[in-house]
C-alpha cells in the first residue's frame, strides 16, 4: 500500500517575506559577529532627520574590520537631492545637448577661488576627559558643516562631501601619526582628486612632506601623464610626484592625446593581466624624502632591491624548493594579517621607533590596492565600490617601516556633483539621478559612438540631435534592458550600466591639464626633457669612457714600473753573482 502523502500546505507571501527577512538577519548577524562573542546591542543614534538628508554609503565589513569592537560603525553621509531637483535634471537630460570642444570640455585647471578648508582637530590637552573631547569635536564640526553649507547655497550647487565627523577622525588620526602622507590621485582627472586645502594643511601646517601618487596610468598615455606631472611641480614645488598602475600599458588602444582620435574612440577591453608597476618608484620617493629620527635607520635600498626582477627569481626559486610550497602563500597571509594592528589611543603623533607611511585620497583612487601591491599579497580588504575601507589600519613593511591605509574621503569642494560621480567619488548604486551625470559625460565625449549606437530616427540619422535620456533608452534597447511590467526600455539600469563602465575605465573621460590642446607648452618640455636626458647620458657614458681609459693608463703605468724594478733587481742579483765570481 503506497504511503499517503499529506496535502500541500498554503504558504503566504506575508510568511514568506518573514521567512526571508530571519535568514538576512541570521546571516548579517554571522558577518558581524564570526566569532560567536556577546556583544551588547547598541541603540541607533541616528534620528530620523539625519536619514531624511542623508544618503548613507554602506559595505560589508571586512576581515580585519569583523572582530568586535567598542567602536561605533563608520558610514559615509552625503547630501541628498530634493525631489524638485531630482525632476529638473531629468527634464533637461531629455533636451538635446551641445559637445563641447576637447580644449573646452577636458581641459582643466586649479580654481582661482578660495579654498574651502576641511575640518581639522581641534586643540585638547591630556586634561580633558573623552567626553569633554568628544563633544568639543561634535561642536566644531557642526559649526563647520553650517559654514559649509552656507557657501554652497549660496553659490546653488548641492555638491557631495563627506558629512559624518567619524570618517573625518580617521583622518585626523592618519595625519597625526604619518611622517609622510601619500596622497592618491586617479590620472584620469588628477586636479579633481587633488585637495588643495590638504596639501596646504600638511606642507604648512604640520610641516610633513607628501608624494603625489598618479595611480592608473594604464589608462591615459604617456604624454598625459607627463603633462600632468609638469603640471604639479610648477604649481605645487612642495609636492614630490611618482606613479603607479596595476597593469601595463597596452599601446595598441587608441591614443586620448589626439582631438581627432576623440571623436572614434573605442571602448576597451574588460580582460586585462594584472601587473604592478610603480612599486619601486613610490619607495625611491620616500627615501629622497629621507626621514630623520634619532636612532632610527631605514635601509631603504634593500626595500626597493625587493622588487628587482632578479629578486623575484631568487624568491620564486627558494619558495619551489620548501616542501611546503602549497600552502606557503595561505601561511603568509596569516603572517600579515596578524601583523595588522591598530593603532592604541594615545598615539597622537609620529611614532619614534618607526617612519609611518600614511596613505590618503577620496575613494576609489586604489589606496588599498596599492598597499597590497607593496606587500605583494592581499593584506588589506579592497573593492570597486567606493568607501570600502572603514577604518584606518597599519601594515608593518619591515621592522621600522610601516604603511597606513585611511577611509576614502570626500573633500568639500566647489565641483558639480556629475563630475564628482563621473571621477568614482559615490557609489554608482546610490545615484538618484544619474541622467545629468550621462548629459555631463556625453557633452565631453562621443559616448553614442563609443556605445555603437543608432539614431532611433533613421531618415535623419546625420542630423539627429542626441540627448541624454536619448542615449540610455538606445542602450537599454541593445542591452536588451527592460522594465518588469510594461517591458520599456529600462533607461536608470542604462545609465547605472554606463556610469560603471566609466568608472572601470573602459569608457574614458581623461582631461588635460590648461593649454594641452591649445598650445604646445608641453611638447616643448617634452622634447626639451629628452634633450637633457640624451646629454646626461652622453656626459655618462664618456666620464665612464674616461674613467676606464685613466683605469687603463694607470694600469699600464704600474706594469711599467713593476717591470723596471723587476729587471733592477735582476740585474743587481747577478752583478752579485759577478763579484762573487771575480
Amino acid at each position: 500500500m503506497p504511503p499517503k502523502t499529506t496535502r500541500k500546505k498554503p504558504f503566504s507571501g506575508k510568511k514568506k517575506k518573514a521567512q526571508l527577512q530571519e535568514r538576512k538577519a541570521r546571516k548579517a548577524s554571522k558577518t558581524a559577529n564570526p566569532f560567536n562573542v556577546e556583544v551588547a546591542e547598541e541603540k541607533s543614534t541616528h534620528t530620523t532627520s539625519v536619514a531624511d538628508h542623508f544618503v548613507l554609503g554602506e559595505s560589508l565589513p571586512s576581515a580585519s574590520q569583523a572582530r568586535p569592537s567598542d567602536r561605533p560603525e563608520l558610514v559615509s553621509y552625503f547630501e541628498k537631492q530634493t525631489p524638485a531637483e531630482i525632476q529638473a535634471a531629468r527634464l533637461r537630460s531629455m533636451k538635446p545637448f551641445d559637445r563641447l570642444q576637447p580644449d573646452a570640455g577636458l581641459e582643466t585647471s586649479a580654481s582661482d577661488e578660495p579654498i574651502i578648508p576641511f575640518p581639522t582637530r581641534p586643540t585638547w590637552d591630556y586634561n580633558m576627559t573623552k567626553e569633554e573631547l568628544e563633544e568639543h569635536e561634535s561642536t566644531y564640526f557642526e559649526n563647520w558643516m553650517n559654514e559649509t553649507r552656507a557657501k554652497y547655497d549660496a553659490t546653488h550647487e548641492r555638491c557631495l562631501f563627506e558629512s559624518n565627523l567619524e570618517v573625518w577622525r580617521q583622518l585626523w588620526r592618519v595625519l597625526e601619526i604619518s611622517d609622510i602622507i601619500l596622497l592618491i590621485m586617479d590620472i584620469r582627472h588628477p586636479l579633481i582628486h587633488f585637495p588643495q586645502a590638504l596639501y596646504e594643511y600638511v606642507t604648512k601646517t604640520l610641516k610633513r612632506r607628501m608624494i603625489g601618487v598618479f595611480n592608473k596610468v594604464d589608462l591615459v598615455s604617456e604624454f598625459t601623464v607627463f603633462a600632468w606631472r609638469k603640471y604639479f611641480e610648477e604649481k605645487f614645488p612642495e609636492l614630490h610626484i611618482t606613479t603607479f598602475s596595476c597593469y601595463s600599458r597596452d599601446r595598441t588602444l587608441i591614443d586620448d592625446t589626439k582631438t581627432y582620435v576623440l571623436k572614434t574612440r573605442a571602448k576597451r577591453p574588460k580582460k586585462r593581466t594584472y601587473h604592478a608597476q610603480g612599486v619601486k618608484d613610490i619607495l625611491a620617493a620616500c627615501a629622497e624624502i629621507a626621514v630623520d629620527k634619532p636612532g632610527l635607520q631605514v635601509d631603504w635600498d634593500q626595500l626597493i632591491h625587493r622588487y628587482d626582477q632578479n629578486y623575484d627569481i631568487q624568491e620564486q626559486e627558494t619558495s619551489d624548493d620548501d616542501e611546503e610550497s602549497d600552502t606557503d602563500s595561505m601561511v603568509g597571509l596569516d603572517d600579515e594579517f596578524g601583523r595588522i594592528m591598530d593603532i592604541t589611543q594615545k598615539e597622537v603623533a609620529p611614532h619614534k621607533g618607526y617612519v609611518t607611511i600614511g596613505l590618503v585620497g577620496h575613494p576609489n583612487v586604489g589606496k588599498s590596492t596599492i598597499i597590497n601591491s607593496i606587500m605583494r599579497r592581499v593584506v588589506v580588504s579592497a573593492s570597486r565600490t567606493p568607501g570600502h575601507t572603514k577604518h584606518f589600519q597599519t601594515i608593518h613593511l619591515n621592522d621600522v617601516v610601516r604603511l597606513c591605509d585611511s577611509p576614502g574621503l570626500v573633500f568639500p569642494t566647489r565641483l558639480p556633483r556629475a563630475l564628482q560621480i563621473v571621477s568614482g567619488m559615490f557609489p554608482v548604486a546610490q545615484v538618484q539621478e544619474p541622467y545629468s551625470v550621462i548629459q555631463y559625460l556625453a557633452e565631453r565625449i562621443p559616448l553614442e559612438k563609443i556605445l555603437t549606437l543608432t539614431p532611433p530616427d533613421l531618415d535623419n540619422s546625420m542630423s539627429y540631435r542626441w540627448s541624454a535620456w536619448s542615449i540610455c533608452e538606445e542602450y537599454a534597447i541593445h542591452r536588451g534592458f527592460l522594465t518588469a511590467q510594461a517591458a520599456r526600455p529600462d533607461v536608470y539600469r542604462a545609465a547605472n550600466t554606463i556610469l560603471r563602465l566609466t568608472n572601470d575605465g573602459r569608457i574614458l573621460l581623461s582631461f588635460k591639464p590648461p593649454g594641452f590642446f591649445r598650445s604646445t607648452k608641453y611638447e616643448k618640455l617634452r622634447v626639451a626633457e629628452a634633450v637633457r636626458k640624451e646629454v646626461e647620458e652622453g656626459e655618462r657614458e664618456i666620464g665612464n669612457k674616461e674613467y676606464s681609459e685613466s683605469k687603463t693608463g694607470t694600469e699600464d703605468d704600474m706594469d711599467e714600473d713593476n717591470d723596471g724594478s723587476k729587471f733592477e733587481i735582476e740585474g743587481g742579483a747577478f752583478a752579485a753573482l759577478g763579484d762573487q765570481d771575480g
